[in-house]
Formats: structure tokens, sequence, C-alpha cells
């Protein structure tokens, strides 16, 4: 009987080791695909950091399309003009479109980081689309324009 007992109390052993060196394996098997992975993953950050890196201040900024509040000239020179404390309003003319009025608004929130957006006559800086000149009054001087969009501040 003893020899029996041995040979039962040797295999929970042996079982326990198998397990062991079982989760070993997977362990170091799911490392070594990750890690081969890695450098996969790694690439893609890498060409898209590279592309990036490649586009100028400008073109990282203004990206081209829907989302831009008018010609990227105008905008920068607002970005510049504006003292970080200044406040300005956006006026659109009847006749500009209701995405041009959305993505103007969101945009310059953005780009305009520090300055405040109001709705109030009393800003100091505006910007207008679709407007003249007179469309804001005497007291408005034209700092920047496009086809589009007028950018200025207003006289005291």
């Amino acid at each position: 009987m003893s020899a029996t007992t041995t040979r039962g109390s040797e295999h929970p052993a042996l079982r326990g080791l198998i397990v062991r060196v079982s989760v070993v394996v997977c362990v170091a098997l799911a490392a070594y695909v990750g890690a081969a992975r890695l450098d996969d993953t790694i690439a893609v950050f890498d060409f898209r950091a590279d592309l990036n890196a490649s586009l100028s201040y400008r073109d990282r900024t203004y990206l081209p399309g829907q989302g831009l509040a008018g010609d990227w000239r105008v905008l920068e020179d607002a970005r510049l003009w504006m003292p970080r404390d200044a406040t300005y309003r956006v006026v659109e003319e009847p006749g500009v479109g209701q995405e041009t009025q959305r993505y103007a608004r969101f945009f310059l929130l953005g780009l305009l980081l520090t300055r405040r957006q109001v709705d109030s006559a009393k800003a100091e800086y505006a910007f207008c689309y679709g407007c003249t000149a007179a469309t804001l009054g005497e007291r408005f001087q034209v700092l920047s324009r496009s086809s589009d969009v007028l950018f200025g501040r207003f006289r005291s």
C-alpha cells in the first residue's frame, strides 16, 4: 500500500509542475508575440508623426476643408493682431449659410484661445461673414479681409 501512496502523492506534484511550466510558456509566448507586433504598431504612429512633421505650422493649423472659418490669411492676421485678453464677436449677414456660421464660431473658439467670443456690441474686435465694412459702422476699422470674411477692430 505504501507504493500506491507514494505514486499518488507524486502525481499531484507532477501536475502542479506541468501547470506552472504551461503558465510560464504561455506568458513567454504572449510576450514574444506582443514584442513582434510592437514594431508594426509603432510604425503606424511613426508614419503619422513623419507626415505631421512634414507639414508647416500653417498647414497643421489651417487644415483645408469645410471646418475653416474663412481665408487662413485673415485668421492668422486676427490671431497675431488680437491681444490675448481681447473680446471679439462674430457677425453674419443673412445670406451666409448655416454651415459657415456653425463652423466659424467653433473654429474661432479653438484658434483664438484666451480671447473671449461674445455676442455684445461692446466687443473690441469682430469677424464679419458676408459683410461689407459699412455693415459694422463707421467705427469699424478693417485690419484684414478676404472674399468671404472681414476682420477688424472698433475704434474708440
